[in-house]
């Protein structure tokens, strides 16, 4: 009985010890493990870094990302069963094919297949693009689980905060046209917006406030007390920001302090109504994405009765994805797209030579835009949205129907982690009759 039980404590003890190993991390994990910086800019100097901002809806922004822990070890999450993704037949038609242990991309496809049944996630589409040319295409799960609908390529996701980097987009193509200036000032008399909205009575500070600062997000705007984008759902934009001009005190000197703020951008959508005399949307798709052949993008509606042809329904068990005013959120978090239109949105942008960008290098290099490396997040309640310039070659698009929670970011943070980690690693990606092969 006493040699039972001591071969039964060491046992145990060898489990206990087993349990506790670290497995070491993989050598394309460390090239990413380079800090973590704001928005802004690429950072020349140590000085120049500072963390990264998030929203009170998850929206976040990194220049030059570190690798999670959690992307070393998904390997050894992903089970050994039979995987699926999405494709779309000659007659439109969307149906499931399985993955072929041993093809070119199944190490993409059990990695995202194991986030997708760690998080519970319906559907997930994904999209990397090199110099321009789509490498990696692939959706997985359903848009529609009632119905049994699957999601495509084709599918329309709110993308949340990655309105931001669209909004910015239009701003910047006013400053190049000659409409705007960086150092506008905003409010007050001599602001663009002094005939909308009253000058700051609590805050003569809010006069100060320049275009550039909106865009950065060190305008002295915070979210203290709350989101002022996210409470009093029948308010509208203009509404809430004359509310704010009137009788916020801002918390920094605006230039100062990073603080994301969606009100900041809110405001930013303003400004373009009142240069181009045209309604957000319409400029933003007649000047920004029209250029890009992209004409499927377009603000959300509220409800499931308003979701657009092709629009994916949203899963989330704490909160209800529909009770929020997108039409109000427009200009920091209203957008609808597919990961195809973000990915030729993204060409406009990327500082990549293969596809002329819509915007001149020095207006792009004065914000994150100009980063080497720069990932941005949108979260919602039903959504995680992820758009990231991994390098001079290598872009990618991640959307899905639901959000972890208890950690907002936790599956942008994996997906995002784990496919820089796999394309960096790519020594070669099959050609295009190869990729259509592998899709037969």
């Amino acid at each position: 009985m006493c040699r039972r039980l001591c071969v039964a404590l060491l046992l145990l003890c060898m489990f206990a010890c087993q349990a506790g190993i670290i497995r070491p991390t993989h050598p394309q994990t460390r090239l990413l493990e380079t800090g973590l910086f704001s928005f802004s800019f690429a950072p020349k100097s140590a000085t120049q870094q500072s963390a990264a901002v998030a929203s009170t809806t998850g929206g976040m922004v990194y220049l030059s990302p570190t690798a999670s822990q959690f992307s070393s070890n998904l390997e050894s999450t992903v089970t050994q069963r039979s995987i699926y993704y999405n494709v779309i037949t000659p007659d439109g038609s969307v149906v499931q094919q399985q993955a072929i242990p041993g093809s070119a991309y199944m190490d993409f496809d059990e990695t995202l297949d194991g986030i997708m049944q760690r998080y519970d996630v319906p559907g997930l589409a994904v999209s990397i693009t090199r110099n321009g040319e789509p490498v990696f295409v692939r959706s997985y799960g359903y848009a529609d689980k009632e119905k049994g609908q699957l999601v495509s390529d084709q599918s329309l996701f709110r993308i949340a905060s990655l309105s931001k980097p669209i909004t910015s987009a239009g701003i910047l193509k006013l400053i190049q046209d000659g409409k705007l200036t960086l150092a506008d000032k905003v409010f007050g008399p001599e602001g663009i917006l002094a005939d909308e909205f009253p000058e700051p009575v609590a805050d003569p500070n809010i006069a100060q406030i320049t275009v550039y600062q909106l865009l950065i997000h060190t305008s002295g705007l915070t979210n203290s007390g709350g989101d002022p984008m996210l409470v009093d759902r029948a308010a509208t934009a203009r509404e809430i920001i004359t509310e704010e001009v009137l009788h916020r005190v801002l918390e920094h000197e605006p230039g100062s302090t990073v603080a994301y703020s969606n009100l900041g951008y809110s405001i930013l959508g303003r400004v373009i109504e009142k240069v181009t005399s045209k309604p957000y949307q319409d400029f933003i798709q007649e000047e920004v994405l029209l250029p890009a052949k992209i004409i499927g993008m377009r603000i959300a509606g509220d409800s499931m009765a308003q979701q657009v042809p092709g629009e994916v329904t949203y899963y989330q068990e704490e909160y209800d994805p529909y009770t929020y005013n997108m039409a109000r959120m427009d200009a920091h978090g209203g957008w609808l797209s597919s990961t195809g239109d973000l990915m030729r949105f993204m060409a406009l942008i990327d500082r990549n030579p293969a596809i002329p960008d819509l915007i001149e290098d020095n207006l792009l290099q004065a914000t994150y835009f100009g980063g080497e490396t720069w990932t941005h997040y949108g979260s919602l309640p039903g959504t995680t949205a992820v758009l990231s310039r991994v390098n001079d070659e290598y872009s990618f698009v991640v959307l899905a129907n639901t959000r972890y929670n208890r950690s907002p970011n936790r599956i942008a943070d994996e997906v995002s982690n784990a496919l820089k980690e796999k394309i960096l690693s790519m020594e070669s990606w099959p050609t295009g009759a190869e990729q259509l092969a592998i899709n037969d």
